[in-house]
């Protein structure tokens, strides 16, 4: 939840009041999914149970007329933002793995057959070029669209962009080792 908890914090640290509606289409715009660990879906959850916890405070509902339903505006309390710069500062100073699942099957690779293993690697390498030429695109886009994505948000996607080239890498130098018997 510190993920979720940090940026809902940050976008809401601007002093900018704010519908849950509005966060998630800026979270959606910087492609937050692709770079953070959340769901689009539990921002409703986390802004209630935030204002449980006297870090948001709603300063106005708006009422629907028809069957939407009712949206808060929400914003940051001082024990919000002294939430979120001591996250902030957390998470800066704190090294953690990167925990990728995809080191699970490569563990039990050793029960694939040699083709099979082959093909699931060459599959991984197409689906890391196109997310690679997808990241770049959405960079490029960004930053001519009318308004364009804040600098510190394209970076983040140059470093996703980044880490998938490695793994790319990573996979080409281990499919060569695959195809050569000296793996698995």
């Amino acid at each position: 939840m510190s993920a979720i908890r940090t940026l809902l914090l940050g976008l809401l640290n601007d002093k900018k009041p704010r519908h849950g509606y509005e966060i998630k289409q800026e979270l959606e715009s910087w492609n937050a999914e692709k770079w953070a660990n959340i769901s689009y879906g539990s921002i409703y959850f986390a802004l209630k149970k935030m204002e449980e916890e006297n870090l948001l405070k709603s300063v106005d509902e708006v009422r629907s007329i028809s069957n939407k339903p009712d949206r808060n505006l929400y914003e940051i309390t001082q024990s919000g933002t002294e939430q979120f710069l001591m996250l902030l500062r957390k998470q800066w100073w704190e090294m953690k793995p990167i925990i990728d699942p995809f080191q699970v099957p490569l563990t039990f690779m050793n029960y694939m057959s040699n083709d099979e293993l082959i093909a699931a690697f060459e599959y991984r390498m197409d689906s890391l070029k196109i997310r690679i030429k997808s990241l770049e695109r959405m960079v490029a886009i960004r930053i001519q669209d009318a308004k364009p994505m804040p600098a510190h948000i394209a970076q983040n996607l140059k470093l996703n962009i980044a880490h998938s080239k490695t793994e790319l890498e990573w996979i080409e130098e281990t499919l060569k080792k695959v195809k050569q018997g000296e793996l698995p």
